[in-house]
């Protein structure tokens, strides 16, 4: 994968009318989006090319299919059907937001620390409750911890998305479980005790609210 580039991947079992409408559109589209995406095709079938589709799991999706998938490895869109170029568009996101997507499909929770940063380069404290958690010997392998600065202008759709008001006082703590459920929020005095609280209530009902797959809320054993 090109360094710092999205990389859309078009999978397709067979040539015909759809897989020809498909590329001619992604073709022209990714040719506009040259300088921070690029385009590689795959044919499902081929078995040349099992490594792939296996490591995507898309070997039984509907064709022709296009993944988004971020410089960091997370896949943030998947578009089937029709799309166009605005809609190729919205795969690209914000950089917390990226990492967040990787952890989670990798089978992690996360804990986004939002935080008030003037300067990028100033050092961050994370949250003690955090750290105590990510310490945990039974989740803290399975935990990511990411920072997101309230005052980056390129995160201000993860916040909105997470309802969290970059005006407020911070630090602010969110937690996700896989595949993408928001346990809770909290501020930054939240304890290890309080996070592992929620979590259990969640894992007691890991569907609550229809957002959650199968797989439920914690992490994979």
């Amino acid at each position: 994968m090109a360094a710092h580039k999205y990389v859309f991947i078009f999978f397709w079992k067979e040539k015909n009318p759809q897989t020809d409408k498909a590329w001619g559109i992604l073709q022209p589209a990714m040719a506009k989006l040259a300088d921070s995406a690029e385009v590689v095709s795959i044919q499902s079938t081929d078995p040349a090319e099992k490594r792939i589709v296996d490591k995507y799991g898309v070997s039984r999706a509907p064709m022709p299919l296009v993944l988004a998938v971020a410089p960091c490895g997370a896949i943030t869109k998947a578009f089937t059907g029709a799309f166009d170029e605005n809609k190729l568009r919205t795969a690209f996101v914000s950089s917390c937001t990226q990492l967040c997507l990787k952890a989670l499909q990798d089978r992690k929770l996360v804990l986004a620390c939002v935080v008030d940063q003037a300067n990028p380069q100033d050092p961050v404290t994370i949250p003690k409750g955090v750290e105590d958690f990510r310490a945990d010997a039974k989740f803290g392998p399975a935990t990511e911890i990411i920072l997101v600065n309230a005052r980056d202008q390129g995160e201000a759709a993860f916040l909105k998305d997470f309802q969290v008001d970059p005006q407020a006082r911070k630090p602010v703590v969110v937690f996700l479980a896989p595949p993408g459920s928001m346990i809770g929020k909290f501020d930054g005095t939240a304890t290890k005790q309080q996070l592992l609280a929620k979590l259990a209530a969640a894992q007691s009902n890991p569907c609550a609210g229809g957002k959650c797959g199968p797989g439920g809320c914690g992490p994979k054993k």
